[in-house]
């Protein structure tokens, strides 16, 4: 195996101010990086020194800091150093990210980042699993790997209010018909009836009882169909022009025979 280190290195230097860019103005995808994404994979130091602070702010507060704080911290950690070109670099840096705030291929960036970081989160977990193996650890090697699998994934935190709105009205009681027969309606067969809009199959052998009696009878609640001043049942047939057909598929330019 090789000891050389994963690193954006051959990606270039604009790859990876673009990765911290693309941190310090996306929040939320800093937070499904967080726990995948080493500092050290930037080869830049300004790079790292940035990230780094802002890793470590949000681990402690639980946020991630404002562009404006950021500065404060650094201001205040080199302000007494004596990295001249550490500070310069970062200032310039930061300025130019004021200027262009989002050049547009920030997307291909986030991507690109996110599936180098899972990549060697996985390569770390195999690796971690030849030691395993002969310590005859194995619940540990599936549940390493499944960590690995899962780590950097998007956070769900629920329904999002604009873009899931219809789910919010999505109907969640089952209003149920009875049958009538109360051995069908028992909450452990039918429970309480047929469901509206669904369709009851009753299946069993010969002679097990499926009709309770000959005078055994199924209510069913439909709307009335209305075609040409008379009513039909939703499954009454009808001759029209396109042939027989249910009443229920009946449309306003067929024309009945």
């Amino acid at each position: 195996m090789s000891d050389d280190k994963p690193s954006f290195g051959t990606y270039g230097r604009s790859f990876q101010e673009k990765i911290v860019q693309a941190m310090l103005g996306d929040k939320i995808w800093a937070e499904q990086i967080v726990e995948v994404f080493n500092v050290d994979y930037l080869e830049l130091k300004y790079l790292q020194f940035l990230a780094d602070r802002y890793f470590v702010y949000a681990k402690k507060y639980k946020v991630f800091p404002t562009l404006s704080l950021l500065i404060t911290i650094v201001r205040d950690e080199l302000k007494v150093g004596t990295d001249i070109i550490l500070r310069d670099q970062i200032i310039d840096f930061l300025q130019r990210m004021r200027t262009n705030p989002d050049p547009g291929d920030l997307q291909y960036v986030k991507d690109k980042t996110l599936d180098f970081c899972r990549k060697q989160a996985l390569k770390a977990a195999l690796t971690d699993a030849v030691d395993q193996i002969q310590a005859e650890k194995y619940e540990s090697i599936v549940e390493n790997i499944k960590k690995a699998v899962m780590v950097g994934t998007a956070p769900q935190l629920g329904h999002d209010f604009f873009n899931d709105y219809e789910s919010r009205f999505t109907m969640l009681q089952r209003n149920a018909i009875k049958t009538g027969i109360p051995e069908l309606d028992k909450r452990e067969i039918l429970n309480g009836g047929l469901g509206a809009g669904e369709i009851g199959v009753i299946i069993a052998p010969t002679g097990v009882g499926k009709c309770s009696s000959p005078t055994t009878f199924i209510h069913i609640r439909y709307a009335a169909i209305k075609i040409n001043g008379r009513c039909f049942k939703p499954w009454d047939k009808i001759n029209t022009q396109r042939g027989l057909i249910y009443a229920r598929d009946v449309i306003e330019s067929d024309d009945l025979v």
